[in-house]
This record gives structure tokens, C-alpha cells and sequence, in this order.
């Protein structure tokens, strides 16, 4: 009966681990993990340059890859004028987050002499 008990705590213990790497994974992937509340905490400010960066994610602007000048023309007709030295940092850091991966290699295996930025 004890063997029983601490099994059952086991597996619970390990279905709650598995349930937290499953909603890191979503909120990685840009996708929402059950009814978002506005004060939900995210690593980047509501409304900062760099959550208008993954919302284009999500949208799937970085299914191909885009240049920093294309990023900010983007930006233009959606009325956020920006400076690339507006969006070097916050692409920096979505790059260390996994989101985006920045590369010279287009996907037609031709070098770009500026940096590109896809979808990982």
C-alpha cells in the first residue's frame, strides 16, 4: 500500500513538471497557454519595441528571411517609426531567446552581405 502512494505521488509530481515545460514551450513559440489576463508577467514590457517585434512573429512576418531596413519599413506602414538602433537590441535579445535566428545565408543558400532575420 505505501508502494502504491508513493508512486501516485510520483507520477503527480511528474505530470505537474511536464505541464510547466509544456506552457514554457507555448509561451516560446509566441502561443497563448489558456485565457491570458493583461497583468499576465511576460520577459519583455507591454507595448516595447520588442513585443511589437514578436507579435510580427506571430503574425508569421519571419517565415522568410528580412533585413533590419525591411523590418523598419514593416514598421512604417503600421505607423511605428523606428531607427535600426531602435531595433538592434530587442532583436539581440529575441535572438538569445530562441525566437528569431539571425544569419547571412539566404534560404536560396546565397550570402547576404547584411544580417537577415528568420523564424526558428
Amino acid at each position: 500500500m505505501l508502494k502504491d502512494e508513493l508512486t501516485e505521488e510520483r507520477i503527480k509530481r511528474i505530470e505537474e513538471i511536464v505541464a510547466k515545460h509544456e506552457k514554457r514551450i507555448l509561451l516560446l513559440e509566441g502561443k497563448s497557454t489558456t485565457h491570458t489576463s493583461p497583468k499576465e508577467k511576460t520577459w519583455y514590457k507591454p507595448g516595447s519595441t520588442i513585443e511589437k517585434i514578436v507579435n510580427l512573429r506571430i503574425e508569421g512576418f519571419f517565415n522568410s528571411e528580412h533585413t533590419i531596413a525591411e523590418i523598419i519599413n514593416e514598421f512604417k506602414t503600421r505607423d511605428y517609426h523606428l531607427k535600426a538602433s531602435d531595433l538592434t537590441l530587442p532583436l539581440r535579445r529575441i535572438v538569445r531567446k530562441g525566437l528569431l535566428k539571425k544569419t547571412k545565408k539566404r534560404a536560396d543558400g546565397t550570402t547576404s552581405g547584411k544580417w537577415l532575420y528568420v523564424k526558428v
